[in-house]
């Protein structure tokens, strides 16, 4: 799927696979061509964009959102990635496969008319995880999007839409881990982005750092506002500067006046950040969540949709994030919860423990072998 929170967790393992001499595309929509490219990789245009997707959600967007914020995720995922994405990529994936003649497909989770198209083609296909798995019930619910799909190809509609039969590369943790992958699994460590070198300013931020960001999509301005306001005035509470990170599309000075000693800037590599930080603030989107975890970090979580209600649900269960609901959040709420996580040890404490967990996970390397033997045995 077009967009950076499915993009970039796949980049490590393509990277892996073509050190190993193999030739790897990203199929995605036409405008994602130069993201491709920056990693080094052609783009094979098929699908939507993210904003032609959302464009068609929109109609279905009132009913959705009108559902407790727990149980919208099976009706937004199986509305925008079963019946939106997967019939419009679907024919375009076949023909540049067709055309580019590859091996395998390994897809990105939400990415339904991947399964279809390696089936159709008689290719053996990855599932790759962008976080922690998709819900049972949510691929069940897109079944009656995608099983016409199926049928249309000639094939018997796949379980779960496809999401187990081949090889499922798993980038969460087992304390992440509330249903079983019905398949082959293999755990995948969050790899970190440091391909870029820190900006030289970073050393300058007054530590201990707390990192602050809303990811690239329910990133808009107001958002921050109440995560600003937080901030004023928590300096007494361990921290020494905030770096607040808006996203490639948004300008910094939309977020309007500052609090002492915060920065923001629309992108810094996370690992970056993460090294220096002693707590996030953040949406609770999979690679933050996870990247934090990854480095001990606890969180204050403020989830908008999609993934991010399961994540902060997961992290909150383990004890290591206090989680404000949309309606809670306020600069109140947003500095009590800063004060905890950074004044309680127990969430740090937590937090350590998912990162000792994550230790134990493949590397990239193991996880490219791992498809490479699931490749050559299919």
């Amino acid at each position: 799927m077009p967009w950076e929170g499915h993009f970039r967790p796949l980049v490590p393992l393509a990277h892996a696979l073509s050190v190993r001499g193999h030739d790897v595309a990203f199929a995605a929509a036409a405008a994602w061509a130069s993201r491709a490219e920056e990693e080094g990789f052609p783009l094979l245009p098929a699908g939507m964009t993210r904003e032609e997707g959302g464009a068609v959600f929109e109609a279905y967007r009132e009913s959705v959102f009108a559902l407790p914020p727990e149980e919208r995720r099976t009706q937004q995922f199986s509305k925008l990635f079963g019946m939106i994405h997967a019939p419009a990529k679907l024919p375009e994936v076949l023909g540049v496969a067709r055309a580019w003649r590859p091996d395998a497909i390994v897809h990105d989770s939400c990415d339904l008319a991947a399964p279809i198209a390696a089936a159709s083609l008689g290719l053996p296909w990855v599932n790759h995880s962008f976080g922690a798995m998709i819900p049972l019930a949510a691929l069940e619910a897109a079944r009656e999007y995608v099983e016409p799909l199926w049928r249309g190809e000639g094939l018997e509609p796949d379980p779960y839409a496809g999401a187990f039969r081949g090889l499922f590369v798993d980038l969460a943790p087992p304390s992440f881990t509330w249903e079983q992958p019905r398949g082959k699994v293999v755990r995948l460590r969050p790899v970190p982005d440091t391909a870029e070198a820190p900006p030289a300013w970073l050393e300058e931020l007054e530590p201990p750092l707390v990192y602050v960001t809303m990811g690239t999509v329910y990133n808009q301005p107001e958002l921050f506002r109440p995560l600003l306001d937080g901030l004023d005035g928590a300096n007494g509470q361990g921290y020494g500067s905030a770096l607040v990170t808006v996203g490639r599309d948004v300008e910094p000075d939309e977020l309007g006046p500052l609090p002492p000693r915060v920065r923001v800037e629309r992108f810094v590599p996370q690992a970056h950040i993460l090294q220096r930080a002693v707590a996030v603030l953040s949406h609770g989107g999979s690679g933050t969540t996870l990247g934090a975890l990854a480095h001990g970090l606890p969180l204050v979580l403020v989830p908008q949709a999609a993934d991010q209600f399961d994540n902060a649900a997961r992290a909150e269960k383990a004890g290591a994030a206090v989680v404000l609901r949309p309606s809670e959040v306020t600069a109140e709420s947003v500095r009590a919860a800063l004060g905890r996580v950074l004044g309680e040890p127990s969430f740090a404490e937590a937090a350590r423990g998912i990162a000792a967990e994550i230790q134990e996970m493949a590397t990239v390397d193991e996880a490219a072998t791992a498809v490479e033997e699931h490749v050559g045995g299919g």
